[in-house]
């Protein structure tokens, strides 16, 4: 799969058909790729595939610069949703764009590989198991015990059209448990142990915006938050001011998110970010029936507008769909 993702590269580079291709290459250790950005055909050597490939890539995307050519981007299927949401938010045109789609079958959350191995030197995906090389040994194992927790609620938009594709861009289907389960848990407690619990959750932020800088949807040329007049925020960590970074932001994620969960998995001090962003979506698809990114021609609940508020019943019939 990695040789002919590379040979298409290769012929949209010599064509002339893009600028640049995004893709994944190896990073500083084995158990990580980077992002990286290819121009001339003889680099494509340089992109890899594996299920060590997290990174949503359409948050470069935004970035493209006004009557420049075309730019290519590999993309698993959920991060295909990006690419939804950017088209039908005005940020991308989607013609700018080459997309080649890859089939995920997974990825692997490094927090549980590493409490499993020591010294892992290799992760490659095999059917419904992962091969995980330590030395010289093999070690196979079950995909459920290793993959990140957004691969077991994975979600591809609803007949997008892909440039080129890799292979069959379908859903990973595991596990039978709800996928608000971790919404659903806490909606089960009193109000003040919900809100002692996101306290302590904020309070151990640095605002260091990791979870933003990460995001695809935060694409805002000045973000409120680093705003002078008025400021929002005191550059001060204090619990009033995080809790309302986060919960600004996570008004700002209405409509727009589609549980990459990258915010979670780069933040410094292991704040359940997807717990949060996924009572937003759980909110949004009851209350409007949407979910971000699966059809371009959805219109975003809160760019919409009707004369008439539909009835209860019928909202309340869509959040037991």
């Amino acid at each position: 799969m990695e040789q002919e993702l590379r040979e298409i590269v290769r012929k949209l580079l010599e064509e002339g058909a893009i600028e640049y291709f995004i893709g994944y290459a190896e990073g500083f250790e084995p158990l990580h790729t980077t992002p990286c950005f290819i121009e001339r055909g003889e680099q494509v050597q340089a992109l890899v595939w594996s299920p060590l490939c997290p990174y949503n890539l359409a948050r470069y995307l935004h970035q493209m610069k006004n009557g420049a050519g075309k730019v290519g981007l590999v993309v698993k299927g959920c991060d295909a949703r990006a690419i939804v949401e950017l088209v039908k938010g005005n940020q991308i045109q989607r013609e700018r764009v080459v997309v080649v789609g890859i089939p995920c079958q997974g990825q692997v959350d490094l927090a549980k590989l590493e409490d499993a191995f020591e010294g892992v030197e290799a992760v490659e995906g095999k059917g419904d198991t992962f091969l995980v090389t330590v030395g010289e040994k093999v070690h196979s194992v079950e995909k459920e015990r290793l993959l990140r927790e957004k691969c077991f609620s994975c979600r591809h938009p609803i007949s997008f059209e892909y440039d080129f594709v890799l292979g069959e861009m379908s859903p990973l289907v595991y596990g039978s448990e709800s996928e608000f389960a971790m919404v659903e848990e806490l909606e089960r407690l009193p109000v003040e142990e919900r809100r002692a619990f996101w306290r302590a959750q904020f309070e151990r932020c640095i605002r260091c915006y990791a979870c933003r800088d990460i995001c695809y949807a935060c694409y805002c040329q000045e973000c409120i938050f680093e705003s002078k007049a008025p400021r929002w925020l005191e550059k001060t960590t204090t619990p009033l001011d995080n809790q309302t970074y986060h919960l600004i932001r996570a008004w700002h994620m209405v409509g727009r998110c589609i549980d990459c969960g990258e915010c979670e998995r780069v933040c410094p001090v292991g704040i359940p970010l997807r717990r949060l962003y996924k009572k937003v979506e759980k909110e949004v698809e009851q209350l409007f029936d949407y979910r971000a990114g699966m059809r371009v021609e959805d219109l975003p609940p809160l760019v919409t507008f009707a004369a008439e508020e539909p009835a209860l019943s019928s909202r309340q019939d869509r959040s037991e769909r």
